[in-house]
């Protein structure tokens, strides 16, 4: 799976015009979205509930806490001809899923961000393996997002999604990356990908950030690693009722797809079946033995190595159709806050090289 292009988005503007730049500049893929559409709506038809309460609360609270995002999706949805309805439910498919119990394993990611005190140049990183359903993998874009108001931004997202779809640094330097949890701690409240959006259109550094996510409602199905340009970090674990903050250890965090915190380890649905289940901890367990062993040697070819990384089904970080066809790494992105660069590597890092960016 040797992928060498991205699609490149350049958007300016307010929500509204971001959102119909973004409709326009993939307008080429709307076939490809509307087949990943298809495909999300018809397994949500299949579930045994009645999922039109769930989208009437989402959507009434985002008219008043969430606009940005809302005004976001109809400009997408007016410059791709999609209809409202079906679009709006597709954006909010994970969420409504988890709110049934139905398991939602394609949407994995392994995360993690190193301080100056472990890695070799003294530069702070934040990296993540995007673990995705391969429909995403022609989805996939690198956006440059310069807002009316506010930082701009350079975010890895999918055509045809909004906000923050995975990962991204703006201008000063601050950076974020999400991983999905299963949780029985489910709510109305903001999506990561618009709670990202925020933090890196408002903020500069990671205690403001974590000040502003508490304050917020969430939909409570995730986790949010921070890292900024003075090598502060944290995970923010997002549940609806109640939230977790992770502080380094020993100069790093760790995030997959389970919560830690004490507060909310026991919200957490492990949905893996068979030789899958725990992988989510065996993955963290191999990222945290890594790091915690290898202080003052992190660098870029050491995080390729280690995000490109096999071995059993319990703990490969480079995950493959074989062994899941639903959750497979489609790319890897290092973030540098101090040099506004970002590295990324299209499709799977065993089989892709690092191409680097430039933010600001």
């Amino acid at each position: 799976m040797t992928i060498d292009l991205i699609q490149k988005l350049e958007l300016a503007g307010d929500h509204y015009t971001l959102g119909r730049q973004h409709g326009g500049q993939v307008r080429h893929l709307r076939a490809h979205i509307l087949a990943g559409l298809k495909n999300r709506l018809d397994s949500l038809a299949k579930l045994p509930l009645d999922l039109q309460p769930f989208l009437a609360e989402m959507a009434g609270l985002w008219w008043e806490i969430n606009r940005p995002t809302v005004k976001l999706l109809q400009g997408m949805a007016e410059t791709l001809d999609f209809e409202w309805e079906p679009f709006f439910r597709y954006t909010l498919a994970s969420y409504l899923a988890d709110r049934a119990f139905v398991p939602t394993a394609s949407q994995g990611c392994t995360v993690w961000a190193a301080g100056d005190s472990i890695t070799r140049s003294g530069e702070p990183m934040l990296v993540k393996n995007r673990d995705y359903r391969l429909d995403h993998l022609n989805l996939q874009c690198l956006a440059q997002v310069r807002p009316s108001e506010g930082y701009g931004y350079t975010c890895v997202t999918s055509a045809g999604s909004p906000g923050v779809f995975s990962s991204g640094m703006n201008e000063t330097g601050l950076a974020v990356a999400d991983t999905h949890v299963s949780s029985k701690n489910m709510g109305p409240g903001l999506a990561r990908y618009s709670a990202m959006m925020e933090v890196l259109e408002r903020y500069n550094n990671v205690p403001c950030a974590v000040d502003f996510l508490r304050q917020v409602p969430h939909t409570g199905d995730g986790t949010i690693v921070l890292l900024d340009a003075w090598g502060e970090m944290a995970v923010f674990e997002a549940g609806h009722g109640s939230q977790g903050i992770v502080r380094p250890d020993n100069g790093f965090v760790v995030s997959t797809n389970h919560y830690v915190t004490s507060g909310l380890r026991h919200e957490w649905i492990d949905h893996s079946k068979g030789e899958l289940r725990g992988n989510t901890q065996g993955r963290y367990q191999r990222i945290y033995d890594g790091l915690a062993s290898n202080g003052g040697k992190v660098d870029l070819p050491w995080a390729q190595q280690l995000m490109s990384s096999h071995g059993t089904p319990m703990d490969a970080i480079c995950r493959h159709p074989e062994v899941d066809p639903q959750s497979v790494t489609i790319s890897t992105v290092i973030y540098l806050p101090k040099e506004r660069l970002i590295y990324l590597a299209n499709g799977q890092p065993c089989q892709n090289k690092l191409t680097d960016w430039k933010v600001g």
